[in-house]
């Protein structure tokens, strides 16, 4: 059942509100035209129309890059607290978003089971990216914890949607990763590298993609913002000289694939695929609304009792449709992961970020959920979806 124009509607008015005011109406229009004809898989959840939904909005802030100012592309870190939530785009995706800074939620989640400490945080790696986009792009890139444990996003990804491996390195090797990490010094302090036009210079339009590194935990946490490296030709014809910007890419890139790092002998066992202590559950519900022809909620063997439009507690925007986020324990979220195969949702897994649209009966409209594992320190929390 086609609710293409429901959601049209609400990104429409989404995005007119988030944009420049230097961005024509036209971009915005050129950009909805550009997803209507471009062909959609025809079955699982990346067919769905919340999907047309986000690559819209992916789109559109490529559009409304041209010609804007890029100061305050990245939100400065404000002390030494952790930066709120973050966007992953895989990397294989022919859209990277601009990023924005996003507003935290004052609800506190309400975990059913805490994550093991796993030793303290050295360092998180996500990608940021703006505007509505995919709760399970909080995945980070990269975890590494200080007691070896490294979790990762394997590239080429293993499948359609962002699943995680991890594996353990050994004293030395963790030592040794640890100072080709910090070796630059660039971690060391809360700092945003922007990019900064030449004067006069007009850059291309394009999108960019938003580095968050999170190092450390509690007072002492470091969070450093870099945009991109978008290429030498670019860089010396439109921006200053960034060379943090330039360090901190060669890093992240390195990272995307931590084994190629490191000797064998730096590892105290092999990779296998991560699965959570817990696990955040987003849902996103709408009343009254137009169906998606899918499986029913009721299919669902949900961990708690009550409507699903009051689980957990209220996350990310607050106009409607509202987004509800709790934490819910491995045994849950395993069940969950199984009734969706026996209902033919593709693509989903412990490991990885796992997406649903279903119908929801009970509130005569429809329900999108978004599932992912919670890293050791407990990233992500529901105050970082946004």
């Amino acid at each position: 059942m086609n609710t293409q124009d429901r959601f049209d509607e609400q990104l429409t008015e989404r995005l007119r509100a988030d944009a420049p005011r230097e961005a024509p109406s036209r971009l915005l229009y050129a950009a909805m035209d550009r997803i209507a004809n471009t062909p959609q898989r025809a079955t699982g959840w990346l067919g769905r129309p919340v999907v047309r939904l986000l690559a819209a909005a992916a789109v559109l802030l490529l559009a409304v890059a041209a010609g804007t100012q890029f100061a305050g592309l990245i939100g400065p870190p404000t002390g030494n607290e952790p930066s709120a939530s973050s966007t992953l785009v895989p990397s294989e995706s022919a859209v990277e978003s601009a990023a924005v800074t996003p507003s935290a939620s004052s609800a506190t989640p309400q975990p059913t089971e805490s994550p093991t400490a796993g030793d303290g945080l050295p360092l998180r790696v996500v990608n940021l990216g703006g505007g509505p986009t995919y709760p399970t792009h909080l995945l980070p890139w990269l975890t590494l914890m200080a007691d070896g444990t490294l979790i990762w996003q394997p590239i080429p990804p293993e499948t359609e949607t962002t699943s995680l491996v991890t594996r353990t390195l050994t004293t030395e090797g963790l030592a040794d990763l640890r100072e080709r990490i910090f070796e630059t010094g660039l971690l060391d302090a809360s700092a945003a590298y922007e990019l900064e036009p030449q004067p006069g210079a007009e850059p291309p339009g394009h999108g960019v993609g938003v580095y968050t590194f999170t190092a450390g935990d509690g007072a002492e946490q470091v969070v450093v913002t870099s945009v991109q490296w978008l290429g030498d030709d670019e860089e010396s014809t439109y921006y200053q000289p960034a060379p943090e910007r330039e360090q901190l890419d060669e890093l992240t890139q390195q990272l995307r694939d931590p084994e190629s790092m490191l000797g064998a002998d730096a590892w105290a066992g092999p990779a296998e695929p991560y699965e959570g202590a817990d696990y955040q559950l987003v849902l996103i519900p709408y009343r009254d609304a137009a169906r998606y022809d899918t499986a029913d909620a009721s299919e669902i063997p949900w961990p708690f009792d009550g409507p699903l439009d009051e689980f957990g507690v209220e996350a990310g925007d607050p106009r409607p449709p509202t987004t509800r986020c709790g934490v819910i324990s491995r045994d849950a979220a395993s069940q969950i992961v199984d009734a969706l195969v026996a209902l033919s949702f593709g693509e989903i897994g412990m490991d990885r970020a796992t997406a649903g649209s279903l119908d929801w009966a009970e509130g005569n409209g429809t329900v999108d959920l978004f599932m992912l594992p919670r890293m050791p320190d407990g990233f992500p929390e529901c105050e970082d979806q946004f």
